[in-house]
């Protein structure tokens, strides 16, 4: 079953006919049907009517109808069902049938994973529209659980590429030294493989849709949800760069479809489209976290925020001061780098503080200020000040000191592998089985984290999940906790680590 969208309007509150331009009159049907506790009216579509239309005459939002096919494939016979809200008078209630909860037939139930790639002819692409604003609200629970579930991956593979590769001798004993645009993002892919594979085991069939789409292109992706039948998903997972994903990201919403960016750190695309699923911490999330470890590990310290006045910082800082003065309990003193000059004394003065880095000027110039911020915090002998970051230099500079990060306690938000934990310890050894080598980047860990969490919360409680998204935790890699936030959904979970003996461990969180 589709949940239908199409585009976000103010209804007019009168007649019981409606008619949108070019479509026929509808006749508002008072005929009910309990779905999972919830009342609905049932319409039958007739020739040269649409959803638009259709919900316009029952005065509900368009992407709050509810049918068994695509939208844009709707004919005369099919069926769409309308939340009943009281929005007709109540003599027109009077009159209404009830009728006895007749459940809308369901797909059949799964016998065995099919993990296959749609190749569907091409038809015309999608036209473009202009963006509407949806309020934000999750599609009714019409869907049954434990059904084969559709899951399509959109992403760069650059297939059209491939007789490039090289795999003479040489090449080979070279690599590292040129690299191929088709294997980017292919340790996600192979995350997304494993997930699936123990979801098989495990009972959870998946339908999986890999649908090529390179150099950002909106036309391609537009293309996609037709030629590939993308629009026919339960979930979309879109490693898109912003354009191309911008625009899948309407698509899905007028599709009813939720659509997951795995990568992407900007808050932006969750503020009016609630199906959105936002998988990088949020800031506020890490920002909560690391004061609260603050708070735990120095009590009494001082905490001096650094940073240049950058406009990139400015979400950040103003999350931070948002924090900090809510709470009330950590004193604090915001300082540009500019000054600089006065961080030493200040530090003297302050023994056991604490140093949140949000610098933020560019990678090139980023590299300069780490190594400098460190030499600054390192000159202090008694009560070496503890460093935060919330990117992980280790990650970001090659060459960085880990022994200077070592004596300044250094806290972040670790993307790597902790061998201390057997979830993690498992995964590598599974992949290294699998692959015939370690992952190279979060990249593979993040496609299995998502996949887990999400299909297997579609698979036990269907469309349910999305109103209240928590699913099982206990095999994940890194935490997941999805929240509203403005429209769309979002993971505040931020794994925060401490350097001690020259790795990483879990750092304490209240």
């Amino acid at each position: 079953m589709v949940v239908a969208m199409a585009f976000a309007c103010h209804l007019s509150p009168t007649a019981l006919n409606a008619q949108a331009p070019g479509a026929t009159p509808v006749k508002v049907s008072h005929q009910t049907q309990m779905l999972h506790g919830r009342k609905y009216y049932v319409h039958i579509v007739e020739t040269g009517q649409t959803v638009y239309s259709i919900a316009k005459a029952y005065k509900v939002e368009s992407y709050d109808a509810v049918t068994h096919v695509d939208i844009h494939y709707m004919h005369a016979g099919d069926t769409v069902w309308l939340p009943a809200r009281g929005q007709f008078s109540e003599a027109a209630k009077e009159i209404a049938p009830e009728v006895p909860e007749v459940k809308p037939a369901q797909d059949n139930q799964p016998t065995q994973n099919n993990r296959s790639t749609h190749s569907a002819q091409p038809t015309q692409p999608v036209q473009p529209t202009q963006p509407t604003k949806a309020e934000p609200q999750t599609p009714p629970t019409v869907r049954a659980t434990g059904k084969v579930l559709k899951v399509a991956v959109m992403m760069p593979l650059h297939l059209d590429q491939i007789e490039e590769v090289s795999t003479s001798k040489f090449d080979i004993e070279q690599r590292g030294k040129k690299t191929y645009r088709q294997f980017e993002f292919i340790e996600f892919y192979e995350g997304v493989q494993m997930a699936l594979d123990k979801l098989a085991a495990e009972g959870v069939a998946v339908e999986l849709n890999v649908v090529d789409v390179n150099d950002n292109s909106v036309e391609k992706v537009e293309e996609a949800f037709v030629s590939h039948q993308v629009a026919k998903s339960d979930v979309l997972i879109a490693l898109l760069l912003r354009a191309a994903f911008d625009r899948a990201a309407e698509l899905a919403r007028q599709a009813g479809i939720y659509i997951v960016n795995p990568m992407a750190t900007r808050t932006d695309m969750c503020a009016e489209n609630p199906y959105v699923v936002k998988m990088q911490p949020s800031v506020a999330g890490q920002v909560k976290t690391m004061l609260s470890n603050m708070k735990l590990e120095r009590p009494e310290g001082h905490l001096y925020v650094v940073h240049s006045g950058a406009k990139a910082e400015r979400q950040v800082l103003d999350e931070v001061k948002s924090q900090l003065d809510e709470r009330g309990d950590i004193q604090y003193t915001i300082l540009n780098w500019s000054q600089s000059a006065k961080l030493a004394g200040l530090l003297k003065g302050t023994p056991g503080c604490s140093v949140l880095s949000i610098y933020d000027q560019g990678r090139d110039q980023n590299r300069v200020f780490a190594g400098n911020l460190m030499n600054r915090l390192a000159a202090v002998k008694q009560g070496t000040p503890t460093l935060y970051t919330l990117v992980d230099w280790t990650r970001e500079y090659g060459d960085i000191d880990f022994a200077q990060l070592q004596a300044l306690s250094y806290h972040t938000f670790y993307s790597s592998w902790n061998m201390g934990n057997e979830v993690h310890v498992g995964f590598l050894r599974e992949y290294r089985h699998r692959y015939g080598s370690e992952p190279t980047s979060a990249l593979a860990s993040m496609g299995y984290d998502l996949t887990l969490y999400i299909v297997d919360g579609l698979h036990r409680r269907g469309a349910e999940f999305w109103s209240a998204p928590v699913g099982n935790s206990s095999s994940l890699t890194q935490p997941i906790r999805l929240k509203r936030q403005g429209a769309g959904l979002e993971n505040e979970r931020a794994a925060l680590y401490r350097m001690e003996n020259l790795v990483f461990v879990p750092a304490a969180i209240k």
